[in-house]
């Protein structure tokens, strides 16, 4: 049974290491919640989907998320690209899309995360 893929592309992850911050291109696949699995976010490291045993994967179920935002000008963020916050019950990712993309990014993960608010959701607007 083929999953319901709500948008996909590539993302940036900003990942702590020992001496600071590194961000991380990957590629990502927005899940809607079905009745065999769970809203979810999939990043991993190329658009092939990998087999189960192999590792690269990171899944944040969007049933856990508590906030989904734009982060403001972070000047460390790759060129070209808007910041956005999604924080969950165990944490907080610092993600980056393109300028063009942001936005929608922003409100399909509002639409998955917080399924009953419809208003305001994330995204500033001028």
């Amino acid at each position: 049974m083929e999953e319901a893929v709500v948008k996909q592309g590539w993302l940036f992850l900003q990942l702590q290491q020992t001496f600071g911050k590194k961000w991380k291109k990957f590629w990502a696949v927005l899940y809607r919640e079905s009745p065999c699995s769970t809203a979810r976010l999939e990043l991993q490291e190329g658009p092939e989907r990998p087999r189960k045993a192999e590792g690269g994967r990171r899944l944040v179920r969007l049933s856990d998320c508590v906030h989904v935002a734009e982060a403001g000008g972070d000047a460390s963020c790759p060129k070209e690209t808007v910041p956005f916050l999604l924080e969950t019950t165990e944490r907080r990712f610092l993600l980056a899309a393109d300028g063009a993309e942001a936005a929608e990014w922003i409100q399909r993960l509002c639409e998955l995360a917080f399924p009953h608010q419809r208003e305001f959701c994330g995204v500033e607007r001028p």
